[in-house]
């Protein structure tokens, strides 16, 4: 099975430039603006996707889920303009919060867009999509680009932010590519979304990261870490997903997208639909 990491980077990078003014954002690092509310992230669901868009939305909202993050945006929704799509998941009972979406400076502006058309909230870089990784100066010049691409989906009333994996928690040059990210981007322009199970895995600790880059990290994915190191279930794993909520406000957090990329127990829908009642039960 395809993981994200390789999927994300047969994904075409359009090369680009666009400079636009810098829109102001509220930044409140105190009380917690978390939604109380477990959306999906469809990567989950990703075969069932392919094979039927409709009927596994209509699947996702009789689990209960009524917020979801799609992956792929480019403009549109799998093939789909993206009012209509996103007026088809509203009739579902499902709202688009945030998308994936191989967004870069050429792009930023028209994308942005068509997401605010639909709705969303959030765009977001789910890797470095292609983009040069070998030092740290091209981790510099993706931070560069990723403070440009925020600018241009700002004007647009669309907040953009960044994805970890575990290779940016490998040191290089006596740094983290992580840090240098964080270090490098506005806090104005670009938010990040902390994959806690991929920081875990990558050996790194998120409470110091909140502790150091307070309300910054606006969104997450809820993916549990197995003793085997796959991902599973949200409950069956180690991650403590009630402490890290303690810090919530202190990491600027509004939502959550649960995520699982293998499945422990049995299909896709049967996991995630134990995932959000956890959920529900332990933690909102």
């Amino acid at each position: 099975m395809q993981n994200r990491r390789d999927f994300l980077k047969t994904l075409p990078l359009v090369p680009g430039t666009l400079m636009l003014a810098v829109l102001p954002q509220k930044e409140s690092y105190g009380a917690s603006l978390l939604q109380k509310e477990a959306g999906i992230q469809l990567w989950t669901l990703r075969n069932e996707m392919q094979n039927n868009v409709d009927e596994t939305l209509k699947a996702v909202s009789a689990l209960g889920y009524k917020s979801i993050e799609t992956y792929g945006f480019d403009g549109g929704f799998y093939g789909r303009e993206a009012v209509e799509f996103s007026r088809f998941c509203n009739a579902l009972g499902l709202t688009i919060h945030s998308s994936h979406s191989g967004i870069s400076d050429s792009t930023a502006a028209a994308w942005s867009g068509k997401a605010a058309e639909a709705g969303l909230s959030f765009l977001i870089l789910p890797s470095m999509m292609g983009r040069p990784e070998k030092s740290l100066d091209d981790f510099r010049r993706t931070a560069d680009e990723m403070n440009r691409i925020g600018e241009a989906c700002l004007k647009n009333g669309i907040r953009f932010g960044y994805h970890n994996h575990d290779f940016e928690f490998r040191e290089m040059e006596g740094k983290l590519p992580y840090e240098i990210l964080l270090q490098n981007t506005d806090p104005k322009l670009v938010s990040f979304q902390m994959d806690i199970y991929w920081v875990i895995k990558g050996g790194q600790d998120p409470y110091k990261y909140f502790d150091k880059y307070p309300g910054r990290f606006t969104t997450w994915h809820m993916k549990d870490l197995a003793t085997d190191g796959k991902s599973c279930i949200v409950g069956n794993g180690r991650i403590d997903f009630r402490n890290l909520l303690e810090k919530a406000g202190q990491a600027g957090l509004e939502r959550v997208f649960v995520e699982q990329e293998q499945y422990d127990e049995g299909a896709p829908l049967h996991c995630a639909g134990k995932s959000l009642n956890y959920i529900k039960k332990h933690l909102f």
